[in-house]
C-alpha cells in the first residue's frame, strides 16, 4: 500500500552524505543535492529502500505496524541475506519437494501457524508496493464444507446451462464459445462430482482440508493479480516448510469470480477481487521423490 503523505526522515547528524538512499529511492523522493539528502514532499511509496541500504541508519523510512515482522511458529532470525548468501540447492530442492496435496487428514491447521503462513505471504513483491492483497482464511473444516456447498450450487446451476445444447451453439453463434468449452472440458467430471457431493458430501473440490485461504485484492493495485499470486506462491512454500499440504483450487475461483453468492458465503466482500483459493492441512500422504517437468518453450534475444 501507497504510504501517502508518510515520507522518509533524514538524521542530517548522521548522514553521511553517500547518497546510496537517493540512488535506492525507485520513486525520485529523495535526491542528492551539494552533499545533503533533499526529501520530496509526495510520492513516497513505502518501499523501505532508503533506511534498508544506509549505512549509517540516518534514513529511516515510513513504518508499518511490525505485524509482519514477528513470527509465532516459525523461527526467523530476521537477518538480511545478500544476492547470492543463500545457496540455491536447497532452494531448488524446496521448490521441487512442494507438491499439490489432494489427501488431507482431520487434524486442524493452528490459528498461530496460519497466521505465519500470512506474514510470510506479504513479504512478496507487489507493484508500486501498494499491497493492495487480501486474505480471507477458513479456519475449520465446517467453514470449507460451507464453501464447498456454495461452489457446488454454482456449479449446478452452470452445468443445468451447459446441458442445453440450443443454448451452447447460440452462444458459441455469437462469438461466445465459453459454455461450448466447459461443456465439452469440465461437464462431464462436474457432474459426477456433483452426484458424490449430494450423496455422501464426498469432496472432490477441497480433498478434506481442514482450512482454506482465499487470496484476494482491494481495488487500487497496478498488478492486483501478480500481486496476490506472487504472495500466494510464498504461502505454498512457506507451509511445506512447516509440514503442510498445499492445493490451489481454480474451481472455487471461477465460482467466486462470476457469482457472488459464492464469494458472501466465504465472507468475501463485493468489492474485492479474488485472484486464489488454497487448500491448507496436514497431509495424508508422502511423497517420496520429485517428478520431472516438461521443458517449456523458451527464447533468447542477444539483440
Amino acid at each position: 500500500m501507497s504510504m501517502g503523505e508518510q515520507l522518509p526522515q533524514i538524521d542530517p547528524q548522521t548522514c553521511s552524505g553517500c547518497g546510496l538512499c537517493a540512488t535506492a529511492c525507485p520513486s525520485g523522493v529523495l535526491t542528492l543535492i551539494d552533499g545533503r539528502i533533499q526529501v520530496q514532499e509526495s510520492g513516497c511509496i513505502g518501499c523501505g529502500h532508503c533506511g534498508s541500504v544506509c549505512p549509517t541508519g540516518a534514513a529511516t523510512a515510513p513504518a508499518g505496524d511490525g505485524w509482519a515482522e514477528h513470527y509465532d511458529v516459525i523461527e526467523s532470525r530476521g537477518a538480511v541475506l545478500a544476492p547470492g548468501e543463500f545457496p540455491a540447492g536447497p532452494l531448488v530442492d524446496l521448490l521441487r519437494s512442494r507438491r499439490s496435496c489432494r489427501c488431507f487428514t482431520e487434524k486442524p491447521v493452528s490459528g498461530a501457524m496460519l497466521e505465519d503462513l500470512l506474514r510470510a505471504a506479504v513479504t512478496a513483491p507487489s507493484g508500486t508496493n501498494s499491497q493492495a492483497w487480501t486474505f480471507t482464511a477458513l479456519t475449520s473444516r465446517a467453514a470449507v464444507l460451507g464453501l464447498g456447498q456454495a461452489v457446488a450450487g454454482f456449479f449446478a446451476r452452470l452445468n443445468k446451462l451447459a446441458a442445453n445444447t440450443l443454448l451452447r451453439r447460440a452462444y458459441t453463434f455469437i462469438g461466445r464459445p465459453e459454455l461450448e468449452n466447459y461443456y465439452r472440458e469440465h461437464f462431464a467430471s462436474v457432474a459426477a462430482a456433483l452426484v458424490d457431493w449430494e450423496r455422501d458430501r464426498t469432496d472432490r473440490l477441497f480433498h478434506g482440508a481442514t482450512a482454506v485461504v482465499i487470496v484476494g485484492s482491494r481495488p487500487g493495485g497496478s498488478c492486483p493479480a501478480e500481486d496476490a499470486l506472487l504472495a500466494t506462491g510464498n504461502m505454498l512454500l512457506t507451509a511445506h516448510c512447516l509440514g503442510l499440504g498445499t492445493c490451489l483450487i481454480g474451481y472455487a475461483v471461477e465460482a467466486m469470480r462470476h457469482d457472488r453468492r459464492v464469494k458472501e458465503a466465504a465472507g468475501v466482500p463485493s468489492g474485492e477481487a479474488v485472484h486464489a483459493v488454497v487448500a491448507l492441512g496436514w497431509p495424508d500422504v508422502t511423497f517420496l521423490r520429485p517428478t520431472s517437468r516438461r521443458r517449456p518453450l523458451v527464447r533468447y534475444k542477444t539483440a
